[in-house]
């Protein structure tokens, strides 16, 4: 089994980058919203320089759109409170995930694929928008993997709790786990969260660009599976990162064979790079 209706509908809407943004105010916001501040918020987004006539019809614009179809689906499947009668809309969080990862044509709305010379499904190489999909996404990988999850991170902005609890999931069925980050607060949060995992530094300089977009996380499973992803601009005091990844699947996928030329033998010798094999070294 698959996704429930209601999961299918919930990743659909979430793919609309208004949706998400959507999502992004209320849950920033304290409290709940009156429907003419949110469309405030989210007009102030996408204008710069605009006349005040402009900018109160766009904000009456989606004021419309939010009671006609947005807010009434987004509602609908749980991904916000909103009542029509007091105008106010609030953030829902979504539930811990009742998807069924087994079936391979799971979160097909979430994954674009592009165009390669390798005809075959294997060739595949897929695109996921949006942190929340990437999320998502990297969960499915945790919970199929078989003997191996390798994951780096660059900033504690993609760690999250739910995170957490799919390593220590795929660790207590024996998978071997391996995370990499530049960033100590990562590595430091990861030893306490999933001691059984070895944390280690990772020596690569296409990790540690300054500049933006760069490289935000990448997780391969059994050497066969991989999404790779990139942060559009840095992290705020109070926004989340914009996210964008790229997925591959099997073996030969050309996504994949890439990340392992990358990586080399450092697959290989992971137990030796960890940060406690590394301080008890003689000096």
């Amino acid at each position: 089994m698959g996704f429930n209706l209601r999961t299918e509908n919930q990743l659909q809407l979430l793919c609309d980058s208004r949706n998400r943004a959507i999502r992004e105010i209320l849950n920033e916001a304290t409290g709940a919203l009156h429907v003419e501040e949110l469309a405030d918020q989210l007009v102030a987004r996408d204008v710069t320089m605009v006349s005040s006539s402009t900018y109160d019809d766009k904000i009456e614009e989606a004021v419309i759109e939010f009671h006609h179809e947005r807010l009434p689906k987004l509602a609908e499947v749980g991904l916000v409170e909103y009542d029509s009668d007091e105008n106010l809309v609030s953030y829902r969080p979504l539930p811990e995930s009742q998807v069924d990862w087994q079936d391979e044509t799971d979160l097909k709305e979430l994954v674009t694929h592009l165009e390669t010379a390798h005809k075959s499904e294997e060739g595949d190489i897929g695109v996921v928008e949006g942190l929340d999909s990437a999320f998502e996404y990297a969960r499915k990988l945790a919970d199929e993997a078989d003997e191996e999850l390798f994951s780096m991170y660059a900033t504690t902005d993609l760690l999250e709790d739910e995170c957490v609890r799919h390593g220590e999931n795929a660790i207590a069925r024996g998978v071997t786990i391996y995370i990499g980050s530049q960033n100590e607060t990562v590595r430091r949060l990861c030893r306490e969260e999933l001691p059984e995992a070895t944390v280690w530094e990772p020596q690569l300089d296409w990790l540690n660009t300054p500049t933006y977009p760069r490289v935000g996380r990448l997780i391969l499973t059994d050497r066969r599976r991989v999404m790779f992803s990139v942060l559009k601009e840095p992290p705020s005091g109070t926004d989340a990162p914009e996210e964008i990844a790229m997925v591959g699947d099997g073996e030969e996928n050309p996504l994949v064979v890439l990340v392992r030329e990358l990586l080399g033998p450092r697959l290989d010798h992971l137990d030796y790079q960890n940060d406690e094999f590394q301080s008890d070294l003689p000096v």
